[in-house]
């Protein structure tokens, strides 16, 4: 849990041995019935206190609702309506936050007060966090980097340390979390890897951010591709048409989208950052074409109506005030 939450870990995860040159293979895992809690008849969203963030792990717009979710390590904050809000139970650390058509998948450690299993391995929650059903690796594993379509049936994740059930590595779900088979990300010119994106319609596009660019696969991994400059990148998400990715260059923080019909770069502008405090998650909402929001490594959060051309700060520091 602690290599989540270092600065080394949030921009790049070192390449595991042998990854590239692993066969390909499939791992079943077993379609577990919706977690319970004992809790879950206390869970309830409230206008939240006045508190300080201890980590942002995850940001985005689920389908069944109308704010922006920020997943930490002490449960879901919510910011809707301009009120920050928060769940009076449940309070997960959450980690590989990503939003869906109907809710979100999360993986990460339960609540202390939980029944749930330690850990999460990869869960998915139609009702706001109050419940979730098991889709892989529970009491297993946990996995700070997921990726998951918004509107298909398609995971990725990164497993960093070799287990039972999986050898270190990239690999990808096309059910669900059903079966696993590995990522061969063949044309990966690369020692370390990063984020990875999922297409929110098109499963067989994704990318992932490396030390050396921004990698781009219209084959659900197998091959990839730069299409980047060879920079330091941090974070990406994907819209409908364009691809947005951050990243660190000449101790500037920047970002770029890519238009994924013609594969044209064009620069974003965004409020100064300073180059210790990189961009670590982008987020896209796909019910409000326009709608974004970048997270920071010191806990800023900003959100844009209009593409990136204007943003507004929603968080300093992880403060809630």
């Amino acid at each position: 849990m602690k290599q989540g939450r270092t600065i080394l870990a949030v921009l790049l995860l070192l390449l595991a041995a042998g990854c590239s040159a692993e066969k390909e293979q499939s791992k079943k895992t077993a379609d577990e019935p919706s977690s319970k809690t004992s809790d879950e008849a206390d869970y309830t969203i409230i206008e939240a206190s006045a508190q300080q963030i201890e980590h942002i792990q995850g940001i985005g717009y689920p389908g069944n609702d109308t704010g922006l979710y920020l997943s930490s390590s002490d449960g879901l904050k919510f910011y809707k309506d301009g009120i920050w809000h928060e769940t009076t139970s449940l309070n997960h650390d959450y980690m590989g936050f990503q939003a869906v058509k109907e809710g979100f998948i999360v993986s990460g450690q339960p609540d202390k007060n939980s029944v749930i299993k330690n850990p999460l391995g990869i869960v998915k929650s139609t009702d706001k966090g109050a419940s979730f059903k098991n889709l892989a690796f529970s009491g297993t594993s946990s996995f700070p980097f997921l990726a998951a379509g918004y509107d298909t049936n398609i995971i990725y994740m990164i497993n960093q340390d070799k287990s039972e059930e999986l050898e270190a590595g990239v690999y990808r779900s096309q059910d669900a979390g059903k079966t696993w088979e590995t990522v061969s990300l063949k044309g990966l010119e690369a020692d370390t890897l990063g984020m990875i994106a999922a297409h929110p319609t098109h499963p067989e596009i994704m990318a992932m951010s490396t030390r050396s660019g921004i990698f781009f696969s219209q084959d659900r991994g197998e091959t990839v591709k730069l299409v980047s400059d060879p920079v330091m990148a941090t974070a990406l998400a994907f819209t409908e048409n364009s691809l947005y990715y951050a990243y660190a260059d000449q101790e500037k923080v920047q970002m770029s989208k890519i238009d994924l019909e013609t594969m044209e770069n064009s620069q974003i502008k965004i409020p100064f950052l300073s180059y210790d405090n990189p961009i670590t998650y982008i987020a896209a909402d796909n019910k409000s074409k326009g709608r974004l929001a970048i997270s920071t490594y010191l806990k800023d959060l900003y959100e844009s109506a209009d593409s990136g051309a204007n943003w507004q700060l929603l968080l300093k520091n992880g403060r809630i005030e």
